[in-house]
């Protein structure tokens, strides 16, 4: 049995982590006889269960002087045999010319400003290249990413039943919603009181509604837990205000709401960290999106967004208006 390592780069967004993990389990399975350590963010720390075979190492998004300090003598401490940069981050691209003897697998962005440059470039044992100036040609990250490691998956390292002490009883069905405050507050302009019209409209048509919100604004969670039935997962406690099938799960983060995700028979959520996780977990997905569209430019700019980031098949959507009325009854004609 090898004892060099391989190691994952992998310290950036929920979101993107999800759209990551079947490349995760195919270098497992490439793997099995390695010791494997993946670098993850300090926001998916708390989805480190996934991981259970692998060594976690948790670094910021950001990285900052110290932490590159630490993972250039990670090099220096460890007999490394493969690397793969999921995270195309500008300052991985250096390591290949540096620790020669380590073959790194990459992903490449083809761009106005590409990285890394050609020079860098061919330091990589292999690279698959995101080319963001084809639209016609512009392929999904999940199958880019898949598409880097040379092996088939056959085995499943991933946890996906990952058991906790569970504090709150889900419904045996539900639909799964997120407020995502950037696109209902800041584009589309829709108050809180509109939001809770649109949970009721969507309660009318399935027998439960759990949705969960930005934890880290005071306000609208106070406001969600005044107008709702409510679990708050930090204090264990359940408030009732008798809403009958509609309940904010306040506070819910990493195992829970990932549990959450995954017991729900529908997704109907902003694109973003939960239709990511519900892809993920082959749930019925129906993203809501709004595009802020003032050009030709605008238009292309989204297209590229939507080819890159969305899964490859089987993802519905519908774009929502600034006008209430014209939202609910496209919503009304899709679930």
């Amino acid at each position: 049995m090898s004892h060099k390592r391989v190691l994952i780069l992998k310290n950036d967004r929920t979101g993107d982590l999800f759209v990551s993990l079947n490349a995760i389990n195919k270098i497992i399975n490439k793997h099995k006889n390695n010791h494997i350590d993946i670098f993850l963010s300090t926001i998916n720390h708390k989805f480190s269960f996934l991981f259970p075979r692998l060594e976690k190492k948790i670094f910021s998004m950001n990285l900052t002087i110290i932490e590159k300090i630490k993972i250039f003598f990670y090099f220096l401490n460890n007999s490394v045999l493969d690397v793969y940069i999921l995270t195309p981050k500008n300052f991985y691209y250096y390591l290949p010319f540096i620790f020669r003897n380590v073959r790194f697998h990459g992903l490449t962005i083809k761009s106005l400003k590409s990285r890394p440059n050609n020079f860098l470039k061919k330091y990589l044992f292999k690279h698959i290249e995101l080319d963001r100036l084809n639209i016609k040609k512009r392929r999904s990250s999940y199958d880019i990413q898949s598409d880097l490691i040379d092996c088939k998956s056959i085995d499943n390292f991933l946890n996906k039943s990952y058991l906790s002490d569970s504090f709150f009883t889900f419904p045996k069905s539900y639909v799964y919603f997120h407020y995502k405050l950037n696109l209902f507050k800041n584009l589309l302009k829709w108050d809180l009181e509109k939001i809770c019209k649109f949970l009721q409209i969507i309660s009318n048509k399935y027998d439960n509604v759990l949705f969960s919100s930005e934890f880290n604004n005071l306000d609208i969670n106070k406001f969600f837990s005044n107008k709702f039935n409510t679990f708050d997962f930090d204090t264990k406690k359940k408030i009732s205000v008798n809403t009958k099938n509609i309940f904010f799960l306040k506070n819910i983060d990493g195992y829970d709401l990932y549990d959450a995700v995954r017991k729900s028979s529908k997704i109907i959520s902003p694109e973003g960290i939960i239709t990511h996780m519900g892809y993920y977990l082959n749930k019925q997905i129906l993203a809501l999106m709004h595009f802020n569209l003032n050009n030709r430019q605008d238009f292309i700019n989204q297209i590229i967004s939507c080819k890159e980031w969305f899964p490859p098949k089987d993802y519905q959507f519908i774009v929502l208006k600034k006008d209430f009325n014209q939202s609910i009854a496209k919503l009304l004609k899709r679930i």
